[in-house]
């Protein structure tokens, strides 16, 4: 596998945890750009918590759901991002 960020080839896989749990719980992603107080159905489960790394770059990266990410920055994202991303709605 090669780093998302500088193209090597020097990448380990690995979790993310609480060091206070010890147990590899879920993690989330929360978009910035978000429309002033928006609370809820703003977090993007990541599919499994499984992480890549670089060891030369220390780039740590995932996956997540692109299509409910999509969804959070269409209904609560600021009209800014959703510009440049191409989400704006029609109707709005």
């Amino acid at each position: 596998m090669k780093c998302v960020k500088c193209g090597s080839e020097n990448t380990v896989e690995g979790r993310v945890f609480n060091q206070v749990d010890y147990v590899s719980p879920q993690a989330f992603f929360r978009p910035r750009e978000l429309k002033p107080f928006s609370l809820f159905g703003i977090n993007v489960r990541i599919k499994k918590n499984k992480f890549c790394s670089c060891v030369d770059c220390g780039c740590v990266w995932t996956q997540i759901d692109t299509d409910k990410l999509k969804k959070v920055i269409k209904s609560k994202g600021n009209k800014s991002v959703k510009q440049r991303l191409g989400l704006e709605n029609p109707d709005s």
